[in-house]
């Protein structure tokens, strides 16, 4: 009776036997004012300044507070799969949004909130509540473009906020020093004229502003640990901008301001692409650890950038043994979101190999207008979806490249990523490559991401929101989906990108479908 009680007390304290190790809250030291003035003004950063930069840029935020006062994950129950770690990414774009803290936390106020969109059809707000349902029991939900102390979103600590709505630990890493108020601020005590609306810009409160922007992993589960990793920068977002809105200030003096708006787009900000790698502790009777990677591509950049940014991630996560899923924005847009200039369009079209060659392709053809339909079958063909076949010059898919690298990669332990589809396991019962960990749609995947105008759908809608999980025999994923409903309900939109999600099977689940094959008992689905 006294091993029995002794075995019974071990198999309950198993789940926390690591609680002490846990970081209950970690804080990097944030900038202060004059050293976030400096980082806008003076290039090179003195060098006390620049380690302090570094140091806030290498160094995660960590919280284990809501583990430490007892609330535990959902664990929602799916039927045919039974218990499952729900996990959710979704690019907040960071500016304030009551809809999502209402999509994430409040059922009935999000209805609400999406009944007085009177374009609202039936059918939409049924789907949009249904997804906010769905939504809302994730346990695992990595956040991008979230701030922390910036005038944008009321100087808010974003991450903590929606953490402590939500009952949920979290992960915060600075991927830029958003600097553009302060450097207008500089600029205009230079002379030099920035526009009526960005002086209003550089308006902000010297007691509150911290400036950063990020990613963020948000979980119920215990986080054992943390890192982040900055990425091979594929874009300098100081130098280049500084010198964007350097070069629109000379036709700005003379023409009196009438750029400003295109100045707008600018953002002087000192940092660059990273990746989270957090641990997170699953408790049960065998607990286990699951490793979530989430990074952030740069969108101010062509293909080959984010190719190389993912091929270190990748180098980064080779070596791990544990069962892993890797979610975050990828801006597989196949193309360079940087505002359009006259150099960038000389330098990507007549000094690109690829337009003469298309040029002297068509010259040979004796079809008139075969350029356009050349066009409208690359397009059509490629619709949402960057996974397809690259065909150099006639029909480019310049993304390509990327999912072959994740594709082939393998981890030290000789695993791979989920690939091929399975129609059973999948949302909608689709097939083909990666349909079990995002959502297909009838032409490609179901996008994540569009712009405030479309054309039908068609044009200005990308899958730029992506979700890979490691073959194991724990953890195997289910119904990869896209909760465009959430996004399209509330009179304004939620965010430019929808969010994504993935169900994975618990071990315990998994243990259960074993034994039940071994007694000759099919699983169920």
């Amino acid at each position: 009776m006294g091993r029995a009680f002794i075995a019974l007390v071990v198999f309950v304290a198993l789940p926390f036997m690591k609680a002490a190790d846990l970081i209950r809250f970690q804080s990097p030291n944030t900038l202060d004012f004059d050293d976030l003035v400096t980082l806008a003004s003076v290039d090179p950063p003195p060098p006390d300044v620049q380690a302090r930069l570094d140091a806030l840029l290498s160094t995660p935020f960590v919280s284990n507070e809501s583990w430490f006062a007892g609330y535990k994950p959902l664990t929602p129950n799916v039927p045919g799969v039974g218990q499952v770690l729900r996990i959710a990414e979704w690019n907040i774009n960071r500016e304030e949004k009551d809809a999502m803290m209402l999509a994430f936390s409040d059922l009935n106020g999000f209805e609400a909130l999406a009944r007085e969109n009177p374009r609202l059809k039936q059918k939409t707000l049924s789907n949009a509540v249904g997804e906010a349902r769905y939504l809302q029991s994730a346990d695992v939900i990595v956040l991008n473009e979230v701030d922390h102390g910036v005038n944008r979103t009321r100087y808010r600590d974003v991450t903590r906020d929606i953490a402590m709505t939500l009952h949920m630990n979290y992960v915060f890493a600075t991927e830029f020093v958003e600097l553009t108020p302060l450097y207008a601020r500089y600029k205009k005590n230079e002379g030099e004229h920035t526009g009526e609306k960005e002086s209003e810009q550089s308006e902000v409160d010297p007691k509150r502003y911290l400036g950063l922007e990020g990613s963020a992993l948000l979980s119920r589960y215990p986080i054992l640990s943390a890192r982040v990793v900055q990425l091979p920068m594929a874009y300098d977002w100081y130098h280049q901008e500084v010198h964007a809105i350097s070069e629109l200030a000379k036709v700005g003096n003379l023409a009196a301001g009438k750029l400003v708006a295109e100045k707008l787009k600018r953002q002087v900000r000192r940092g660059s692409r990273l990746v989270i790698i957090a641990e997170l502790e699953i408790p049960g009777p065998t607990p286990s650890v699951l490793t979530v990677v989430c990074p952030h591509l740069e969108d101010y950049s062509q293909a080959p950038g984010r190719r190389k940014q993912m091929e270190f991630v990748l180098s980064q996560i080779k070596p791990i043994s544990t069962p892993l899923v890797m979610a975050g924005d990828l801006n597989t847009m196949g193309h360079s979101a940087a505002p359009v200039s006259f150099k960038s369009e000389i330098k990507n079209n007549l000094l690109n190999y690829h337009f003469w060659a298309r040029l002297a392709m068509y010259d040979f053809v004796p079809l008139p207008g075969v350029s356009y339909g050349v066009a409208a079958y690359n397009h059509f063909r490629g619709l949402h979806d960057p996974t397809v076949a690259n065909i150099p010059i006639v029909a480019s898919s310049h993304e390509r490249a990327m999912f072959d690298d994740i594709h082939r990669f393998r981890f030290d332990d000789g695993s791979s990523f989920e690939w091929e589809g399975d129609k059973a396991e999948s949302f909608h019962h689709k097939s083909r490559t990666l349909a079990v960990t995002n959502q297909r749609a009838e032409k490609g995947f179901e996008p994540t991401f569009e712009f405030g105008r479309t054309f039908h759908g068609l044009i200005g809608t990308y899958k730029l929101d992506w979700i890979f999980v490691k073959q194991s025999t724990s953890f195997p994923p289910y119904q990869g989906r896209t909760l465009r409903a959430i996004n399209d309900a509330p009179v304004k939109k939620i965010s430019d990108h929808s969010p994504t999600t993935v169900d994975l099977a618990l071990p315990s689940l998994l243990a259960n479908r074993q034994a039940s094959q071994s007694d000759g008992v099919a699983p169920g689905r």
